[in-house]
């Protein structure tokens, strides 16, 4: 069973990209991704598997902006008691 779900999608052809809102039911995650219509128009490309083609393009972009988010090192801070 298929567990991303593409929810809505909205073009904004004045800045050229979309605006994806999919579901991932076996995580509990709801988000939008924005691609280039560029890239949203070779997804679909070909026919059959177009779908599948933009699910993997919105997966890759939520991917590669989650790692962005992830801090290059962590530090550690230990809360002082004044006496």
């Amino acid at each position: 069973m298929d567990s991303i779900l593409i929810t809505n999608y909205k073009p904004d052809y004045t800045n050229n990209i979309m605006t994806i809102s999919i579901q991932i039911n076996t995580l509990g995650i709801s988000s939008q991704v924005s691609i280039t219509m560029d890239e949203f128009n070779t997804a679909i490309a070909g026919g059959a598997g177009g779908t599948d083609r933009v699910k993997l393009k919105v997966l890759n972009t939520l991917i590669d902006s989650l790692t962005a988010l992830k801090p290059v090192a962590t530090t550690t801070t230990t809360a002082t008691r004044e006496a």
